[in-house]
């Protein structure tokens, strides 16, 4: 799942609340302190930007600096730089837990002996803690995109080492209504082995073999799909790759075929 990395809940970047959803969620529940620490990285995490911007500390010692708040929570100098003094992000802190509760991505769970709240993470807030964050996008920008990649799955149909050919591609979701906000394309595809002498197995491996990367018995066994879907992808992480079966079997979930091919020796599909 993704979403646009520009969004915000209680007035705070949703990178920085998709992190402590994701730091929650690994734990049976939290305190309003895990929202206030936080915050007080992603101060810090831009002290120390400004501090590089401004020439004071050298960008190749960020990692380090970065680090060094995780060791003394409250410093005064590095690397011989005096800091500004850390905010009381309290307030801050009561915002965002309240509209994480009003987004209905936290819970109120028992308060504890000594007063403090214990908070749980709901279905919604463990999903937007797995999400990716992508850029939106305009439609034109989005029609290059789709143009792209079916020039990218063209190839992929004449390169005569890859086991697969894509048959048939479908675009669905937010790419087919009138929006000129997109967030990425969500794109179906069917793949069909093609024909191949000796056993498809070995086949298989040999093609993995050829790429030089160490995998498993597995891994070896699934690479031409994987490579496929990698070459579409290209690294954009603004595809979002599915299988046509999936709207088949989901038919509400429409769907636009804007790609067809011919399997060759494949006259049956």
């Amino acid at each position: 799942m993704k979403i646009d990395r520009d969004a915000a809940v209680g007035g705070q970047p949703i990178k920085l609340v998709r992190d402590l959803l994701a730091d929650a969620t690994n734990s049976d529940g939290f305190y309003s302190d895990l929202v206030d620490e936080h915050l007080q990285k992603a101060w810090w995490r831009s002290t120390i930007d400004t501090l590089i911007e401004e020439g004071k500390i050298n960008r190749h010692n960020r990692g380090q600096a970065l680090r060094h708040w995780a060791r003394t929570r409250d410093p005064k100098k590095i690397f011989g730089v005096r800091l500004p003094k850390a905010p009381d992000l309290s307030a801050q802190a009561r915002n965002l837990i309240e509209a994480l509760l009003a987004h209905d991505l936290i819970r109120r769970g028992d308060r504890e002996s000594d007063g403090r709240i214990v908070y749980h993470v709901t279905d919604n807030g463990h999903a937007t803690g797995m999400k990716t964050l992508v850029p939106r996008m305009t439609r034109s920008t989005a029609e290059a995109l789709l143009q792209k990649t079916l020039e990218r799955i063209a190839k992929i149909n004449s390169d005569p080492e890859l086991l697969h050919y894509v048959t048939e591609v479908r675009v669905f979701g937010s790419y087919l209504t009138d929006t000129d906000d997109l967030g990425d394309i969500d794109l179906a595809i069917k793949l069909v082995r093609k024909r191949v002498r000796g056993e498809w197995v070995k086949a298989c491996h040999d093609l993995a073999d050829k790429s030089g990367k160490t995998l498993s018995f597995f891994q070896r066994l699934t690479y031409p799909e994987t490579e496929i879907r990698r070459r579409i992808k290209s690294r954009l992480p603004r595809i979002s790759l599915h299988e046509t079966s999936e709207l088949d079997e989901n038919p509400e979930m429409g769907g636009s075929t804007v790609y067809t091919f011919a399997a060759p020796d494949r006259p049956d599909q």
